[in-house]
């Protein structure tokens, strides 16, 4: 979630977006990324995860509840990548090497629009280190962030500069679709993305790469998202129950397909950190 929430570990709290700032999927949303990951990792990470899901789901969201107002604008930028600031798809203007892309364009105008797919890879590196060393205890708690930037990645918003519809006349559409159209109906959106199964696990040193791959599929859901959202609104009050209706029949299988990709993605990202070298 780009940061706008300081919302406690345990409860969520409704604030105001601001430019610049967005959130993701929910706190439920990324508990459940977690949850589901660790399932389908199991025995291939089983001192990693077996009896440990809750605390995982719990690492989880805590980019959101801690870290945000821990180190402030560090963080914020840790959640997501404006492609779209860099040209139009396929993005060939942005180097996927971060010491490349600030070369060519400065670290500022970089961290300005996002990190999100190379700190994921330094928590892949950091996750596979601490597996080595049988540190289980840290290694846990970098594994539940490393599942909150994978399920971010996911969620098409946080990969334009028009993250809130604020460029285009939909302010508060962060809002209406991660937590009133996913959260608030979680268990359907949950029952569609059962449906993605595991994919292959991800090597660290390639995970930066395989993030920035769910950054750019993701991206491909936003002119859909926003069409749907301009649709929903005609001839009822946004945010109307008539609206979320509207808008989940555009928008539910589609959202249902991005939350369960980003729980194949954590576990991969998970099983490659525990591969033997």
């Amino acid at each position: 979630m780009r940061g706008t929430r300081g919302i406690g570990a345990l409860a969520a709290c409704a604030l105001v977006l601001v430019p610049g700032a967005a959130g993701a999927w929910g706190l439920k949303a990324h508990r459940w990324v977690a949850t589901r990951a660790a399932g389908m990792v199991g025995s291939r990470c089983a001192a990693l995860v077996e009896g440990h899901a809750r605390e995982l789901a719990g690492r989880a969201v805590e980019p959101d509840t801690v870290l945000k107002s821990r180190l402030g604008r560090v963080e914020k930028i840790r959640h997501y990548l404006d492609l779209d600031d860099y040209g139009p798809p396929p993005f060939t203007a942005l180097p996927r090497e971060q010491a490349r892309a600030v070369a060519r364009f400065g670290r500022r105008t970089v961290e300005e629009r996002g990190v999100l797919p190379w700190h994921a890879g330094t928590l892949a590196e950091r996750l596979r280190r601490e597996i080595r060393d049988r540190d289980w205890r840290r290694a846990r708690v970098t594994a539940g962030h490393l599942a909150h930037y994978a399920a971010d990645a996911t969620m098409p918003l946080h990969g334009t500069n028009n993250h809130d519809g604020q460029r285009t006349g939909q302010r508060g559409l962060h809002v209406r679709v991660e937590r009133k159209l996913v959260e608030g109906r979680l268990p359907d959106y949950v029952r569609h993305a059962r449906r993605v199964g595991r994919r292959r696990a991800i090597a660290p040193g390639t995970a930066s790469d395989a993030v920035f791959a769910a950054l750019e599929r993701g991206y491909e859901l936003v002119a859909p998202i926003l069409a749907a959202d301009r649709a929903a609104r005609r001839g009822t009050r946004t945010g109307s129950a008539l609206y979320y209706r509207r808008l989940g029949v555009d928008l539910e299988e589609p959202l249902a397909r991005q939350l369960g990709a980003a729980a194949a993605l954590t576990a991969a990202l998970w099983e490659g950190a525990c591969a033997p070298p």
